[in-house]
């Protein structure tokens, strides 16, 4: 038995084991949108070095925009600076590792009609009852 016998045993030997190489790590996808507004966020591969990531910028005169993409994790804890539409922008950066984790903000809770009314309607039958009864 050759060399190259005894390689393609151990070769078969190893497939047959489940030795054999893994597949290359899947990379994260996240949405990717720009500071422009509305922002209209598209999935997008990121490299093997980044996260997902939602960067809020302020300026100094207390403007705000915001950009969804991949970052790369080393900038994830930094503070970061970006110019948009001549202003300078401060920004902070939220990361988070998993597919499409930055997808939306935590939407702003608007109350129901009917949440509000429904006090006002209860004391206005307390106060207009009481006065039937007497």
């Amino acid at each position: 038995m050759g060399t190259s016998s005894i390689f393609l045993c151990l070769l078969c030997l190893c497939g047959a084991l489940g030795l054999s190489t893994s597949p290359a790590p899947k990379r994260l996808r996240c949405y990717t949108c720009n500071f422009a507004k509305p922002c209209y966020p598209v999935p997008t591969e990121c490299q093997d070095d980044e996260a997902c990531g939602i960067s809020t910028g302020t300026s100094e005169q207390g403007e705000n925009i915001e950009r969804r993409g991949c970052l790369p994790r080393s900038q994830c804890p930094l503070q970061g600076h970006a110019t948009y539409w001549s202003r300078s922008y401060t920004l902070l950066h939220r990361c988070c590792q998993q597919d499409l984790c930055n997808a939306a903000t935590a939407l702003q809770w608007l109350p129901n009609p009917l949440l509000l009314t429904t006090p006002l309607l209860l004391s206005a039958s307390i106060i207009w009852g009481g006065h039937l009864l007497h």
